[in-house]
């Protein structure tokens, strides 16, 4: 192991595990998705990570063609390759417990570290991680989105605030307007503008990229406070929020087991029942402009019509019980998610 210094972060070079999906290894499929389905969608692989009790949470595609996803449990990032083979990456620190990972601006892909207050980034080729350290050591990182501003948008449910960090390791913080608001999941929508789930108080929060302030390090200078928006069924339980294709946010209502969608000048404009559903959390909008939405409570995944706002079918995965968490459009136009309890991920196809 070989600890570098470059631009004020840490950057560790490391050999990978590595281990082959279940079976022989099941090539990541490529194709474009006609409008609407050409099959009965259901669960068409998965792929055991290469640590046992890694609890695979976050997961985004790559800019090499593959899927990246965190495993907190083992403090790794793992990565499902081209053809099906599984390695993971370990990090530095003994109490990492990586949990959102997103496709950076640059081709890297940044995560959270929630255990030691650290942004992360790895490149696939030499296994490179680097580091950046937050300069609040009880900042806990949770979710983290790439904004339309090129930079990394992070929430930090300890501090309640959000972070934002440029490639370079410039870092500014956004304080909440709530106490205990916990924002958790976050995502760039349609407006310009940095959603994010409120899991303390029900709400989203809204802050305009464009609003975010500069800073030269080690300096991390304080931003403008984010707009917050409620309107929600009372315990609704918000989980995770994604922008549509009809300019609007979506949210899931993780306790009423529910869909809502919210304008962007913050109105819930509809809150709509998911049928075979009790607990939807995860949420992706897939290639054919159909959300995908995870169920870890009855390990079955919705395809949702945003257009005429009802579940067109449902697919459980061959692995049970298996912990449906996070979803992601794959860079195949396919649907992966993550299995925490069955330590895997996984592909969905609809086409």
């Amino acid at each position: 192991m070989i600890f570098k210094r470059l631009l004020g972060a840490t950057v560790v070079t490391m050999a990978a595990a590595f281990l082959s999906a279940c079976g022989n290894p099941t090539p990541i499929t490529s194709g474009t998705p006609s409008p609407s389905p050409t099959i009965t969608p259901f669960v068409s692989s998965e792929y055991t990570a290469a640590t046992a009790g890694a609890q695979p949470s976050g997961i985004t595609k790559g800019s090499d063609g593959g899927l990246w996803f965190t495993e907190p449990a083992v403090n790794k990032i793992g990565h499902v390759a081209t053809d099906g083979s599984v390695t993971d990456f370990a990090l530095p620190g003994a109490n990492a417990a990586p949990l959102g990972i997103t496709l950076g601006p640059d081709g890297y892909e940044w995560f959270t570290e929630s255990g030691d207050a650290k942004i992360g980034h790895v490149n696939i080729v030499g296994g490179i991680v680097s580091e950046f350290t937050l300069p609040d050591a009880t900042a806990q990182p949770t979710g983290i989105t790439t904004g339309p501003d090129g930079a990394l948008w992070i929430t930090d449910p300890a501090l309640n605030r959000l972070w934002r960090i440029t490639t370079s390791g410039a870092c500014s913080y956004y304080p909440l307007a709530t106490a205990g608001a916990k924002p958790t999941t976050i995502a760039a929508g349609p407006d310009g503008q940095i959603w994010f789930v409120e899991s303390g108080i029900d709400k989203l929060g809204a802050l305009p990229a464009q609003d975010a302030v500069t800073s030269v390090p080690p300096a991390c200078p304080q931003g403008p406070t984010p707009t917050e928006y409620g309107g929600f069924s009372a315990g609704a339980g918000l989980g995770v929020v994604a922008s549509g294709p009809d300019n609007a946010m979506w949210v899931t209502e993780t306790k009423l087991d529910k869909i809502a969608r919210v304008l962007t000048n913050g109105t819930v404009a509809e809150e709509v029942t998911l049928p075979g559903l009790t607990a939807p959390f995860g949420l992706a909008l897939g290639a054919d402009q159909n959300f995908y939405i995870g169920d870890g409570t009855t390990d079955a995944i919705a395809q949702f019509s945003p257009t005429t706002a009802k579940v067109l079918t449902l697919a459980s995965p061959k692995t049970k019980p298996a912990g449906i968490y996070w979803l992601t459009l794959g860079p195949d136009n396919e649907i992966y998610f993550t299995e925490k309890t069955a330590n895997q991920v996984g592909q969905y196809r609809y086409f």
